[in-house]
């Protein structure tokens, strides 16, 4: 073989080497992108559960401070009710109630802000401005019917008539079927722990005995 010829070989030689070693290159790095680009998507996607995570903390916080605020409505509401008739003890613990059920309008606007607050009664402070919520009109019914001297069976009545419609409403704003749902769908989708069962010692045959 001439010299020259020798020389081309080893050209083409290094030439295909190198073409080699670029593919094998150009490979590798389009796999780190890929690879890359999977670890931005889970990071993503993790980011997204993170984020869907921490908004349903937030919602099941705030369902468990307006039950606990509904809760304390409602046993307000029944307590002033079962004291109507007895007069010295109305009398005693009337004004308590009163207290209770006015700190709880109060606090009730923080879940049930007002209606049309940015057009009527501008005058007031902004918790004040625009219309009560239904839920919370009946709680201010109730604090009405207190504040009056109607007979007893008519405060008992009026009390026992808000107590309903503020059950109701309240219901409406928990949605406690909906949760209800949710925790069935939740179980329906978990796995049963699986039981160990052992022979009943006194037979070889028989039922076998579930373990506690």
């Amino acid at each position: 073989m001439e010299t020259g010829d020798l020389a081309t070989w080893l050209a083409s030689g290094v030439a295909l080497a190198a073409l080699c070693l670029a593919a094998y290159e150009r490979r590798q790095a389009n796999l780190a992108e890929a690879a890359n680009r999977e670890l931005m998507e889970r990071a993503a996607n993790l980011e997204d559960e993170r984020h869907a995570l921490e908004r349903q903390a937030w919602a099941d916080q705030h369902f468990q401070a307006i039950q606990r605020w509904a809760e304390s409505v409602c046993l307000t509401l029944s307590e002033a009710r079962h004291l109507v008739g007895d007069s010295s003890e109305f009398a005693a613990q009337r004004l308590t109630a009163m207290a209770r059920l006015s700190a709880l309008i109060d606090t009730g606007r923080w879940y049930f802000p007002n209606t049309d607050a940015e057009s009527v009664g501008l005058e007031k402070e902004p918790a004040y401005r625009g219309y009560r919520q239904p839920v919370l009109e009946y709680v201010v019914a109730a604090y009405y019917a207190l504040e009056q001297n109607w007979p007893p069976d008519d405060v008992r009545e009026e009390l026992l008539s808000c107590q309903r419609y503020f059950v109701s409403d309240i219901q409406l704003a928990l949605d406690p079927r909906r949760r209800q749902a949710e925790i069935d769908s939740h179980r329906r989708n978990t796995p049963a722990p699986e039981r160990q069962v052992k022979q009943d010692p006194t037979t070889t045959k028989g039922p076998a005995v579930p373990l506690s």
